[in-house]
Order: C-alpha cells, then structure tokens, then sequence
C-alpha cells in the first residue's frame, strides 16, 4: 500500500494536504502530521511554499520554520502585539517577508504607534496586501489611536476595523470589496459613512456594527438613502435607533440580501427587530419587496431577508412570544414557504399563520401538540394552504384529533388541503395507522415516512 501512495506526483500530496486546513486555522498546525507518513511524503509536503503560508506570531518555532519554507509565495500573517513584547526577535525573522503579504490580521495593540514601529514603512512595505484587519486591545486609550498611515495609494480588498477610528486616509480607499467595521462609540456623523459606503462602487459587502457616540450623530441631512452595489449587508444593533437610521440610510439593489442581528438584552418587555424597523420605509429596499425569503434565527438573533424567493425560514431555540410578535413587522404578504424549525417543548401560541395571507407550503420541524394546533392552524389563516409537513415532530393522538378536525373543516371550502406529509426518524415519531386513516378521509394525499428526508419536491 506504501508503495503505492508513494508513486503520487508530489503536486497531488500537496493538493491533498490543502484539503486538511480548515477555514479557522491560522497556521500550518494542520498538516504537520501528514509530513510523518513517511520521507516521500515529508519531502513532497515541506517542498510546496504555499502549504507554508500561513504565519501566526503566537507559535514561534513552526513561524519560522513556515517563513524559510513559503520562499515568495503569498503570505497570510496574524499577529498578537502584546504578545510579542515578550518575544521581540520573531520581527527579526518576519520582517524580511513582509512584502510578500497579502493579507495581515493584526489585534491587542494599543496605540498606532506599535504597529507603526513592529512593521516599518506600514501600509507601503507590503505592496500586494490585499486583506487588512485591525482589532485594539480592550484597553487601549481612544485618543492613543491615531492614522499616522497612508492608504491612498493602496489596493485594499478587504478591511475589518475592530474599535479602530476611521482615520482620515481609510476615506481614500475606492478598491475595497469588502468592509467589517465593529465601533462601539463611533463618533464621526452618520452621514460620513453613507458617503464612504457610496463612494466605494466595487463593495459588495458590509458588517457594520456602530453604536454613535451621540444621538444628533445618527440624523442624517440627505434625502434619499444612499446608491450602492452591495450584494450583502449585515447590521447589528445594540440600539434600535441605531439599526434604524443605518436601514433607513442605505438602499439596497435587488437581489441583495440584509441580516439584521440585535442584542440579546431584548426581552419579552422589547420586540426587537419591532423596535428597529418600526416605522421605517421599506420601499427602498427591493430585497424586502413581496415576494421574498427570508431566514430568522432566534439564538443568536439573526434575521436575513433576500429576495425575490417566496419562502420564509425561521429556526428558534426559546420559548419567547417576543420572536413572533416580530413577524407583524415582516413584509409576509407574498411569503408562499414557510419552514419552521423550532427547539423547544413548546411552540408559542402567539405564531398564527395570520401572518402568511399567500401561505401554500406550511414545514413544521418541531415537538407539536394538539394545543398548537388550535392557534396556529385556523381555518381564516392562510387560505391559500395546501401542504402541511411535518418532520421528526413527536404527533400525539390528540394533534391527530386537531389535525383531522382543520382537514375537515377545510374540505367543505375552496381552501381545502391537498397533501399532508408526515417524516420521522423512527416509527416512534410517527401516528398510528388508524389516526392516519381517518386524516386521509379529509386529505386526498398523505404521506407517512420514515426517515429524515423530505420527499424531493420539497426538499
């Protein structure tokens, strides 16, 4: 077998040691046990510069050893400045590579000035950086962090500030496709930023996550929210007001998609997203225009809306009546799918399918008992239903009852249901026979399976 593995062109055992680093890693850690299976493979593996490219200042020794194997392949750098107050001789051996980085993660500093003096002549001394994240130490002093550097002449791709100002020479950047900007007590005016979002036509992406410093900050002075060509916008919120002027700041073009992410801090006193979007105008959004999909996640409390789609996809983790009360402030009136994917005992009875007028398709991926069905399925809600499915829910006799009574009541009117599927990982997930032939009388088809898939068509 050994002789065999050994006949691998050493291109394809390095091809296939790239397949061990997962997303995360920050160094070569990964793949150092694939250079113990034997010399061949040893030699193949540490002979390939780009397996050695990633550099991370808190392991020294394998640092090194990565830098003198990575030659002038592109290099991805992260470094801890507090750390290496301790260990000021790994520069040494950094310093002679830096103009091969491409992409440079840099946190704990406190001032600009340390970050200035560990890599000299910084932004110019790294020609081809193509990624830059900043992130301060916890106890930095604000007015310690000043921009000595200069980005205008830079071709910056990506940019994620964490607690960094906005210092002057960041405006000049027109390249970046992607931008994270994380401010707890931004103080430059709302309007700034409108602008730097709206001047950069190549970005595609932004996180912001800003909390102003003061609330005349936030009142923008323009009279239409801003041009874009963002594909993906992700605002997190500690302050609905905060979350409220950025939606209302920034139009979206279709096709583009909002994830909007809010304090856990909201409790059943506070709606949440209610609060954030509540009167605010979603004509300038046409992602959120009917019809559109949508995923909603209670934990962490994330929404992201996309369009167009026609389905809605909500999966929760508590038992909070709070989550549904939000749903009245969703555009829902084209929503056609709605998959609910629930972790708790119980599902509030404060979700009614009210909510979805256009409502056909109806997955429920939770425990359901007969008192969630006599609030949720009403025979006034969603006219327009056609296929319930249920999949790994624990059904009791009594839900059957339920179930059976809304299959009926529905069979004398034009909105009567025309399949009701039924998915188990077990036969213990699944109603008894005679339950399902008493359902059938009233829908003409129901299917009831084991196993976790959804028939395809649903899927």
């Amino acid at each position: 077998m050994s002789s065999q593995v050994n006949k691998l062109p050493p291109e394809i055992i390095s091809y296939v040691a790239r397949f061990f680093y997962k997303n995360d890693d920050v160094d070569a850690r990964s793949i150092i046990p694939l250079t113990h299976v034997c010399r061949y493979w040893r030699d193949s593996i540490i002979s390939t510069p780009d397996n050695w490219t990633l550099i991370f200042s808190e392991r020294r020794d394998l640092a090194v050893s990565s830098l003198q194997r990575a030659k002038a392949a592109p290099l991805t750098i992260h470094l801890n400045l507090d750390k290496l107050k301790k260990d000021p001789g790994f520069l040494d051996f950094l310093l002679p590579h830096v103009q091969h980085t491409t992409s440079l993660s840099v946190f704990s500093f406190f001032t600009a000035e340390e970050l200035a003096k560990a890599l000299p002549d910084f932004p110019r001394s790294m020609p081809n950086l193509r990624s830059l994240k900043l992130g301060k130490s916890g106890q930095a002093d604000w007015s310690l962090l000043v921009g000595p550097f200069d980005f205008s002449v830079h071709t910056l791709k990506v940019l994620s500030l964490d607690n960094i100002p906005l210092f002057p020479s960041i405006f000049g950047l027109k390249t970046l496709t992607e931008l994270s900007l994380r401010h707890h007590d931004f103080n430059l005016h709302l309007d700034t930023l409108l602008d730097f979002l709206e001047e950069n036509r190549s970005l595609e992406s932004a996180t912001l996550e800003v909390s102003f410093a003061d609330a005349s900050l936030r009142h923008s002075q323009r009279r239409a929210p801003i041009g874009n060509q963002l594909r993906h916008l992700s605002i997190y919120c500690d302050d609905a007001m905060d979350g409220r002027a950025l939606i209302s700041g920034i139009a979206l073009r279709k096709g583009a998609d909002l994830q909007i992410r809010y304090s856990d801090r909201y409790s059943d006193e506070r709606e949440g997203l209610a609060d954030i979007l509540a009167g605010v105008s979603l004509t300038h959004l046409p992602s959120l225009s009917s019809p559109t999909f949508m995923e909603y996640r209670s934990s962490p409390r994330i929404i992201r809306l996309l369009g167009p789609g026609g389905s809605f996809s909500y999966e929760g983790y508590f038992s909070s009546g709070v989550t549904f009360r939000e749903f009245t402030v969703l555009p829902l009136e084209g929503i056609r799918d709605f998959r609910l994917r629930y972790r708790a005992s119980w599902i509030p009875t404060k979700l009614h399918l009210s909510s979805f007028p256009s409502l056909e398709v109806f997955v429920i991926d939770a425990s359901a008992y007969g008192s969630t069905f006599s609030t949720m399925l009403q025979d006034h809600a969603s006219p327009s239903l056609k296929t319930l499915v249920f999949l790994d829910c624990l059904i009791t006799e009594d839900s059957m009852a339920e179930l059976t009574r809304f299959a009926s009541d529905r069979g004398t009117t034009s909105a009567s249901l025309n399949r009701v599927v039924m998915v188990g990982q077990s036969d213990g997930f699944l109603p008894t026979a005679a339950s399902v032939e008493r359902l059938r009388k009233h829908v003409p088809v129901v299917e009831v399976m084991e196993g976790a898939e959804l028939p395809k068509d649903l899927l």
